[in-house]
């Protein structure tokens, strides 16, 4: 059997029952699963708005969509949706899996409990008559709901959050959706790391790292830097914000999504970061390691690094593993902003 993570695992036990009509798989784990359920009467399409999870599925010969919703109207029988890793993303992913499927048809809903899980049907009730816990193993639990409520259509600019970020001479709009980070609001780490950046004024190739709604590279923007700025993520869902965020503004930047920095191409005299340590509920520093390690290989000759994290974490150390002349910019209870060169 190929090689599934737990959840996946729980699904398959349920894969005898599964309709025979075709499925659509949503926020799946970078596993086999897909092939697992497939059968010829029951192809399997796969959506997903992690770039990373795109790829390995995309290897694999998934028929796999990267998008932060489904562009397409067409009606589901089947649906089989993964607990988003972001609480306040749920709501807003079962309003459009059920406004998806056709009459009769069956959602799916499977996660961790550790994740919340357990707390799901009471929003499962709010778009389904039909609600039932079909299963609970490895720590997960698996819900079948249907008969779908009759509500307001799905449309994503309902769950849009604007805000504004005051920067010296200038407000911008930030254009937030639930499941980006600091969903609404400046988070405290980024409010540091502009404000050193207010003085150190970035200018040429400058990449926004881990970009979420855009926050910093928007600020940087609103505030005059000079040259090219490519906001990068690994979420369609942070790039579509950020996308809305620099039309609403009258901003221009590049979006790129990328799982790290593996799209990213040429070399850029400014790279800043907040960067993440949050996968769903859990802290994975994969992500922030392999950055540190291989951020120098696109750092221009004078280029410079510039990033925030909370005190706890050990990105401080990595930082001076891979780069000279680290120095402290900020710092307070909570967070540290450091800047650094290129070793040479």
């Amino acid at each position: 059997m190929i090689t599934v993570e737990n959840v996946s695992q729980l699904i398959l036990r349920h894969r005898a029952s599964l309709p025979e009509v075709p499925i659509e798989l949503i926020g799946p784990a970078a596993d086999g699963l897909f092939r697992e359920i497939a059968t010829p009467i029951r192809p399997v399409k796969l959506a997903t708005d992690r770039f990373g999870v795109f790829r390995v599925l995309e290897k694999m010969g998934a028929d796999v969509r990267f998008e932060p919703w489904a562009k397409t109207k067409n009606s589901l029988a089947c649906i089989i949706l993964n607990l988003p890793r972001e609480k306040a993303r749920l709501a807003m992913r079962l309003h459009e899996a059920s406004a998806r499927l056709a009459p009769g048809g069956r959602l799916f809903l499977a996660g961790a409990n550790r994740a919340g899980i357990k707390s799901s049907p009471r929003v499962l009730d709010q778009f389904f008559f039909r609600v039932e816990k079909r299963d609970s193993a490895r720590h997960c639990t698996l819900f079948e709901a249907s008969d779908t409520r009759s509500g307001k259509p799905f449309e994503p600019n309902d769950y849009e959050h604007r805000w504004t970020l005051d920067v010296p001479g200038a407000s911008v709009q930030i254009a937030s959706l639930p499941g980006v980070f600091a969903h609404g609001r400046l988070d405290l780490g980024s409010a540091l790391l502009l404000d050193s950046l207010q003085a150190l004024q970035p200018s040429g190739r400058i990449l926004d790292f881990a970009c979420g709604a855009g926050v910093i590279g928007l600020a940087l923007l609103a505030t005059g830097a000079s040259g090219e700025v490519t906001l990068l993520d690994d979420s369609a869902l942070a790039l579509e914000c950020a996308g809305r965020s620099l039309e609403i503004n009258g901003l221009r930047a590049n979006r790129l999504a990328s799982d790290g920095l593996s799209e990213a191409n040429g070399r850029y005299d400014w790279i800043v970061s907040n960067p993440p340590f949050h996968q769903g509920v859990n802290n994975d520093l994969d992500v922030a390691r392999a950055f540190f390690r291989d951020a120098g290989t696109f750092l221009a000759e004078n280029g410079r690094i510039c990033v925030v994290f909370n005190r706890h974490l050990p990105y401080g150390r990595w930082l001076r593993e891979s780069f000279n002349r680290v120095e402290i910019l900020a710092q307070n209870r909570e967070f540290t902003v450091l800047s650094a060169r290129n070793k040479q």
